[in-house]
């Protein structure tokens, strides 16, 4: 194995625990933040943000340099599936503990999140496979 591809395991794997700790740990100590940005509730953005690099970190860790893009496209679906199934697990994750929620609203947020990372994937596997 390449050292980049235990670079991509790793930062895949750190990311994974930043994101549960950030969905786990108590914030009523933090100071207080801006309720919108752009409109936005702002935690709906944190939680857009928190997901959208799980697309890009899980292709970079299990995609194979030299397959079609036809492959690649299928790895991300994968990858897709697997992020879905990730934020949901969080969402529940949040609703175990006393002091945070389930909330449906963050799920979109977090499914935003990982379509636009999607995307991103996508735009850069076609200009890349030409």
């Amino acid at each position: 194995m390449k050292k980049g591809k235990y670079i991509s395991i790793a930062l895949f794997c750190i990311y994974i625990a930043a994101v549960i700790l950030l969905c786990v740990i108590q914030t009523d100590s933090l100071p207080e933040l801006p309720k919108l940005f752009l409109g936005i509730p702002l935690d709906k953005v944190a939680h857009f943000m928190m997901f959208l690099p799980f697309p890009i970190l899980g292709y970079m860790t299990f995609h194979h340099s030299g397959r079609s893009k036809w492959r690649d496209l299928a790895i991300l679906g994968i990858i897709c599936i697997l992020g879905a199934g990730f934020a949901l697990s969080t969402e529940r994750l949040q609703a175990m503990t006393s002091y945070r929620s389930y909330e449906v609203a963050d799920m979109i947020a977090d499914f935003t999140g990982i379509l636009t990372g999607v995307t991103a994937v996508i735009i850069y596997i076609l200009i890349k496979k030409k």
